[in-house]
C-alpha cells in the first residue's frame, strides 16, 4: 500500500511539475539587445531597460491580460563587433526580439534582407497615436525607400555656437539673442569680428580630412542644405558631382578661408585639428563654431576636458541659416543635418505583435519620458516630451535646441558607397581651403565619385552663366 502511494504521488507531483513547464513554456520572452553593460559601457540605458521598461511592461501587458518576460542582453563591446554580432544572429535566424540599432546601418541592412518594414510587425503599424508625436526630420530616419522599419531613440543636431562676450565686446546687435538670417549676416558678423577683435578668429567651418566626418557634418553639410543641396538625389536615385548648389557652397568655403582670412585654415588641416579646435573655443580664440548638440553636453560641459565654468551664461547657439531665406533644403530659411540610434524589431522573433507591442511602449510618452531620465544628454524624438520633460525645462540648452532645429533637420543618405564619398567630401573642402579654385576643386571631386560609385550613378547638373 505505501509503495502505491509513493508511486501515486510521485505520478501527481509528476504532473504537477509537467503542467508548471508547460505554463510557464505558455508565457512568452522577449529579448531587447543594446551595446551596454551594467556598470560600464552605456550603463545608463542599460538601467533604463532594467529598472524601468522590464517591470513596467511586464506589468502593463499582465493588466491586459497577456503575461509576458522581458530580458535584457548585455554586451559591452566595440560598435563594429556589436554590428557583427547582430548580422551573424540575423543572418541565422536567430537573436533578439528588439535591437538597439545605429541609424547609419539602416540601408545597408535594408539591402541586405536583414530587416523587414513595421507593417510586417502589425498591419496596422500606421495607426499608431505616437506618430503625430515624433519631429519629422528624426522620425523619417528610421525610413528607407518608403516603408518605416523602427523608432528613433533621440537625435542631435547641429547648431552655430557662439561666445556671446567676445559679441559684446565687437558690438554685435542682440549679441545676447544673436541669429543670422542668411549667409550675408553672417559674413558680415564675422568681418565684424575681425575688426574690432583682431587676435580672434571669427569662424570656424569645419574643413579637411584631419577632421573626419565632423567635417561633413558640421562643416559641409551645413552649408550646402543651406543653398538646397543633396550629395545624393533620392529622386533621381545619383549622387549629384558637378551643381550650382555644390559651387555655391565651396566659395563660402574659400569667402571664409581664403578671400578674407575669417577663418583660421591652417587649423582646419593641422593634426589633432579638432582638439586643437576645441582649446581655442575653450581659451576664447574663436568667436564662431559650428557643431552639435554634444558639443553643448560632453566637450565644454564645465567639468569635462575643454569646459568652459561659464558656460551656461557665457556661450550662445543660433540656428544655421540658408545662403537666403527659403533657399535652404526643402525651402526651409535654417538647416540642420543630425545622426543618431534608435530600436528596430527583429523579422526572427516568433512574437512579432508582442514585439510591436514592446516598441511602442518604448516609443511611447511614457517610455520616452523615462528614456530622458536615464539618458538626458540627447534630443528626443517626441515633441510632447521636449515639452514637458523636466529634464528639458530645467536645462534652457536642451529645451530650446530640440523644439528649434529637430523640425528642420535631415540625415545622411546611408547607402553602402557613403563613408568613400564622406571621405572626398572632406577632401574637397580641405583642397578649397588651402587655395585650389572651387570650380577645379568640384571637377576633381565629380571624378573621384565616378570612381567610387560607377559614372552612371552620378548627376552633373548645369550651372548658372
Amino acid at each position: 500500500m505505501k509503495k502505491y502511494l509513493v508511486v501515486l504521488l510521485s505520478a501527481l507531483l509528476g504532473i504537477g511539475l509537467m503542467a508548471s513547464m508547460a505554463m510557464a513554456q505558455d508565457v512568452p520572452t522577449l529579448e531587447i539587445i543594446a551595446n551596454g553593460v551594467e556598470g560600464g559601457k552605456n550603463a545608463q540605458e542599460i538601467a533604463y531597460y532594467k529598472e524601468f521598461l522590464v517591470p513596467e511592461f511586464e506589468k502593463k501587458m499582465a493588466e491586459q491580460g497577456q503575461e509576458v518576460n522581458v530580458e535584457v542582453i548585455e554586451t559591452g563591446v566595440p560598435d563594429e563587433r556589436f554590428k557583427s554580432r547582430i548580422v551573424m544572429d540575423m543572418k541565422a535566424g536567430r537573436g533578439a526580439d528588439i535591437i538597439g540599432f545605429d541609424q547609419f546601418w539602416l540601408s545597408e541592412f535594408v539591402e541586405a534582407g536583414l530587416l523587414k518594414p513595421l507593417q510586417y510587425f502589425d498591419s496596422n503599424w500606421d495607426k499608431w497615436e505616437g506618430w503625430d508625436q515624433y519631429y519629422t526630420g528624426i522620425k523619417n530616419m528610421m525610413k528607407f525607400k518608403g516603408n518605416m522599419y523602427g523608432l528613433m531613440k533621440g537625435s542631435d543636431v547641429r547648431m552655430i555656437y557662439y561666445n556671446k562676450q567676445l559679441f559684446r565686446e565687437a558690438g554685435i546687435d542682440k549679441w545676447w539673442a544673436w541669429q543670422p538670417d542668411s549667409w550675408q549676416e553672417l559674413l558680415d558678423t564675422a568681418r565684424k569680428l575681425k575688426e574690432e577683435l583682431p587676435d580672434v578668429t571669427p569662424l570656424q567651418l569645419n574643413a579637411g580630412s584631419k577632421m573626419g566626418e565632423a567635417t561633413t557634418m558640421q562643416g559641409f553639410y551645413m552649408a550646402h542644405l543651406g543653398t538646397g543641396g543633396r550629395i545624393y538625389d533620392q529622386g533621381l536615385g545619383k549622387w549629384v558631382g558637378k551643381s550650382q548648389d555644390l559651387l555655391d557652397t565651396l566659395e563660402l568655403y574659400k569667402t571664409i578661408y581664403v578671400d578674407e582670412n575669417l577663418g583660421d585654415a591652417d587649423m582646419q588641416v593641422a593634426a589633432k585639428a579638432r582638439e586643437k579646435t576645441f582649446e581655442a573655443f575653450q581659451n576664447e580664440e574663436i568667436a564662431m563654431l559650428v557643431e552639435g548638440t554634444w558639443f553643448w553636453t560632453d566637450v565644454i560641459d564645465p567639468d569635462a576636458a575643454w569646459g568652459i565654468r561659464t558656460r551656461d551664461a557665457q556661450i550662445g547657439w543660433a540656428a544655421m541659416p540658408a545662403k537666403n531665406p527659403g533657399e535652404g533644403i526643402n525651402g526651409q530659411d535654417f538647416v540642420s543635418i543630425s545622426g543618431g540610434t534608435g530600436w528596430v524589431p527583429s523579422p526572427a522573433t516568433d512574437h512579432p505583435q508582442l514585439t510591436w507591442e514592446l516598441l511602442k511602449f518604448i516609443g511611447s510618452y511614457e517610455g520616452k519620458m523615462a528614456y530622458m531620465d536615464y539618458k538626458p544628454g540627447a534630443v528626443t524624438a517626441r515633441k510632447d516630451v521636449a515639452q514637458n520633460s523636466p529634464v528639458t525645462s530645467e536645462n534652457f540648452f536642451l529645451g530650446t535646441v530640440g523644439p528649434a532645429l529637430a523640425p528642420v533637420s535631415t540625415y545622411r543618405p546611408g547607402l553602402e558607397e557613403y563613408p568613400k564619398v564622406s571621405v572626398e567630401v572632406q577632401l574637397l573642402t580641405e583642397e578649397v581651403v588651402t587655395g585650389t579654385a572651387p570650380k577645379k576643386a568640384m571637377e576633381n571631386y565629380s571624378k573621384e565619385l565616378a570612381k567610387i560609385v560607377g559614372e552612371d550613378k552620378v548627376a552633373n547638373k548645369p550651372l548658372e552663366e
